[in-house]
């Protein structure tokens, strides 16, 4: 509800969520990196492609109804992947957070896939038969 009256635009709705992954991601890259460890070079690609992501999100959907869902799933990898990294970094709530983060972000990964495939389906039964009138 907070982010419906924040933006009110649907579609700035949608952007904010992959800038969030985004931004989650550039600050495990900068952790990282402060601790001379060479595994902030994949998070910040990562964080790169998903602001890429998020700044061309209308001309992608366009195209592909299906991508938030499949980068849902890549975020949820990711958070996945960040919690077992602060598992074994000895921390206690903090994996358990992201793990719920992961859980919530297969679920919208499931959701707007199952959406963004029927839109497809529909949008090809539809094109096919206004061609021939």
């Amino acid at each position: 509800m907070l982010l419906r009256n924040l933006f009110k635009n649907r579609e700035k709705r949608k952007r904010f969520a992959h800038i969030g992954a985004a931004v989650v991601i550039f600050i495990h890259a900068y952790e990282k990196f402060d601790h001379h460890n060479p595994a902030y070079i994949p998070f910040t690609i990562a964080g790169i492609i998903f602001l890429t992501v998020a700044l061309l999100h209308p001309i992608i959907e366009k195209k592909a109804p299906w991508v938030d869902g499949v980068f849902f799933v890549i975020e949820g990898i990711l958070s996945v992947i960040v919690a077992v990294d602060f598992f074994n970094a000895g921390k206690k709530a903090l994996p358990i957070t992201y793990l719920l983060l992961a859980i919530f972000q297969f679920f919208m990964a499931f959701r707007k896939s199952k959406k963004g495939i029927e839109a497809h389906k529909n949008h090809e039964t539809v094109a096919p038969t206004s061609e021939v009138q």
